[in-house]
């Protein structure tokens, strides 16, 4: 890893000199968000941290975790030797969880998981991850006061190998998708979603931690790796948290570079930016790095040195979209939904769409209240449009639209004769003047009749009764 290009920077200036990497795409930004931001926020510990912990609750040893270390290292660590160490604690642990009596409560809690076969060891992660999510560190309150605003406007989603719930409990409105599973058999909309790539405490059996669980990532990594890499490709990608040769964006990284030719690794350094806490009496700074990989290729990245996360974040604040994340994601949901089913949600409504007359359709899509919708297309809604749903009951509209917007005028351009009581059934509220009127003018079968009709009868008597008779 080389470093090159440093610049030291305080205040405003460390703010827009992110801020102008931000705007070099017309994307929002995607935050990939590793474990430093629980340690900072939550006081969590990172992944030695964690299995130090539980090392000591699998034996009763001041050195437990020393021991299971040195005892992964003589054996074959496939995938690394924190997941082997991970393998022969939760071994011990579960034996132990089983019959220990300090455990006896959480068994009695955990019923429906052991009888899915999900191992105590991830039971009790996800509980103490649950309970750590829900103790903020009063140290850094504006900090997580103004990530939480990031959320509307100001990130396109979050990327996160944390088992930890403190991103979804911020950010509510966003979707949440855990592990490979739910990535790969979900509509996934790119925008307002939190992937929780390594799974989540809301999830026990989710959680990616041992060998078998890594092995088993990395053996159905194909899909992820790709949706990863269309992220990549679309918008700035800020990695907090991580430290910057963390194995997981390693790997990441090296996945990038061997589907990217040189120039398009060139086209996508400047969207890459790794957020590092600058300890003790380090500098801040901004500093161009570039990692070589195999094939002589390499990927440049821009490294932001900050000691206080609000410079990071009142930049993202100010790159904000003109319209909020999570009603985007909803309207293309909606739109996907549409086009999959051919049936308009309860959110968006079409009218008159014919594939016969697809050069002529000009399509709107209304960002505001829906009566703005009803205003201009129920107003000009045609008689025969309205038989077509009396008869066929294929246009999905709205009854307060058609009561209030479609039937006054409609009525008197057909003078009051017009089948409307499809729509009445359905209608609690006031009628409109008009439409009372109609209705009121209307008491028996003559009164349905037109002049022409009737003269027509007249000249030519018609004495069948019903159906059959005629």
């Amino acid at each position: 890893m080389k470093s090159h290009q440093k610049a030291a920077f305080t205040g405003v200036t460390m703010k827009n000199a992110i801020l102008r990497r931000l705007k070099k795409t017309d994307h929002l930004p995607m935050l990939f968000v590793g474990s430093g931001m629980s340690i900072r926020y939550l006081g969590l510990e990172n992944w030695k941290g964690l299995l130090r912990k539980f090392a000591r609750l699998a034996m009763d040893n001041d050195y437990a975790y020393e021991m299971y270390e040195q005892q992964a290292k003589g054996l074959e660590c496939r995938e690394g030797l924190l997941p082997k160490v991970a393998e022969l604690i939760e071994r011990d642990f579960n034996l132990r969880w089983f019959k220990d009596d300090q455990f006896m409560d959480i068994r009695e809690q955990s019923k429906d998981e052991i009888n899915r076969s999900v191992s105590p060891f991830k039971i009790e992660i996800a509980r103490h991850m649950r309970q750590k999510s829900r103790e903020h560190n009063a140290e850094y309150t504006s900090e997580i006061e103004l990530f939480k605003q990031l959320e509307m406007r100001s990130i396109g989603g979050v990327l996160t190998t944390n088992y930890d719930s403190f991103i979804e409990d911020l950010f509510t409105s966003y979707t949440k998708y855990i592990g490979q599973e739910e990535l790969l058999f979900s509509t996934l909309q790119g925008i307002s979603e939190i992937y929780k790539i390594h799974g989540c405490c809301t999830k026990p059996e989710s959680i990616v931690i041992n060998e078998a669980d890594y092995a088993n990532f990395t053996e159905k990594n194909a899909y992820l790796a790709a949706k990863i890499l269309t992220i990549f490709l679309e918008h700035p990608i800020v990695f907090i948290g991580y430290s910057i040769n963390d194995p997981n964006i390693e790997n990441i990284l090296k996945s990038i570079v061997k589907c990217l030719s040189v120039e398009n690794l060139d086209k996508i350094k400047e969207r890459l930016m790794f957020v590092e806490r600058a300890k003790g009496g380090m500098p801040e700074e901004v500093s161009t790095y570039s990692k070589s990989f195999e094939g002589g290729k390499s990927i440049d990245m821009t490294r932001i040195r900050i000691k206080n996360y609000e410079v990071l974040y009142q930049a993202l604040l100010e790159n904000q979209a003109k319209y909020n994340a999570p009603m985007l994601r909803r309207l293309k949901q909606d739109i996907y939904e549409l086009v999959l089913t051919n049936k308009p949600t309860g959110k968006i409504r079409t009218v008159n769409l014919e594939d016969e007359k697809l050069e002529d359709v000009e399509v709107v899509i209304g960002v505001g209240v829906i009566a703005d919708f009803g205003q201009k297309g129920y107003a000009g809604l045609a008689a025969e449009e309205l038989y077509s749903d009396i008869v066929l009951d294929n246009r999905d509209f709205d009854v307060d639209g058609i009561i209030h917007l479609a039937l006054p005028t409609m009525l008197a351009h057909n003078s009051n004769r017009l089948p409307i009581y499809k729509y009445l059934s359905r209608y609690a509220g006031e009628l409109p003047e008009k439409v009372q009127d109609a209705i009121n003018d209307k008491t028996n079968y003559d009164d349905l009749l037109s002049n022409t009709i009737k003269k027509n009868r007249e000249r030519h008597p018609c004495h069948h009764d019903t159906i059959a008779s005629l």
